[in-house]
């Protein structure tokens, strides 16, 4: 019987423990699941060639034969898009959520990104290379985020000849917009739930954002 196995990936900054990355992989551990929550080098000054070497030591940590779930936020995303690119073997993915991947012009970066995010893009849209990393790919996305318009996030989706998922009013999707624990993606990942994706229920933002 396969192994379902986890395997999550965070945004420029890291995570603070609000956001519902953690909050994921504390329940999907708690549940007896395998997860893979590697630390990126450098999360305040991100760098692409870096990320992906510690990328692929993740991946190859994992287990042959397991049913590998991937689950990536903000520049995380971007990042899988890159490694899809150079995918070790054919399908190593059962499934993949980008979430919230963020539309950056490298000659004119959000004010907030760290040095080194200007890298990250163009990421490649390659929809042979998300195809033969993974099962299946779906995007998800919100009509607020401050890093990317829904109509970015929908060319992100119409190159990579991928589902995208729309979250109304979710920001980026983190905990500054009420995503701290989510549900469904929690669900999701034990296979009690589909897609779309469920939005999380209206809360109040903290006072100050949290990570990206």
């Amino acid at each position: 019987m396969d192994l379902d196995v986890f395997l999550i990936l965070h945004g420029w900054g890291g995570n603070k423990p609000a956001h519902w990355q953690e909050h994921l992989a504390t329940a999907l551990a708690e549940a007896g699941a395998t997860v893979h929550y590697p630390k990126l080098p450098d999360p305040t000054a991100p760098d692409l060639q870096a990320w992906l070497a510690r990328l692929d030591e993740a991946v190859q940590a994992i287990p042959a034969g397991s049913r590998l779930t991937v689950l990536c936020h903000s520049l995380g995303a971007i990042t899988w898009m890159h490694y899809a690119a150079r995918a070790p073997r054919p399908q190593f993915a059962d499934r993949v959520l980008l979430v919230a991947p963020p539309y950056v012009i490298p000659e004119i970066p959000p004010s907030d990104a760290p040095t080194g995010v200007a890298g990250f893009f163009p990421p490649p849209m390659d929809p042979g290379a998300l195809a033969y990393a993974a099962c299946e790919t779906h995007l998800v996305a919100s009509d607020t985020d401050d890093y990317a318009t829904f109509d970015q996030s929908s060319a992100y989706a119409d190159r990579l000849q991928i589902p995208i998922h729309k979250l109304p009013g979710a920001g980026h999707i983190s905990p500054y917009y009420g995503y701290g624990e989510w549900p469904w993606v929690l669900e999701w990942c034990l296979r009690r739930a589909g897609l779309p994706p469920v939005p999380r229920a209206a809360a109040e933002a903290p006072a100050n954002p949290a990570a990206y």
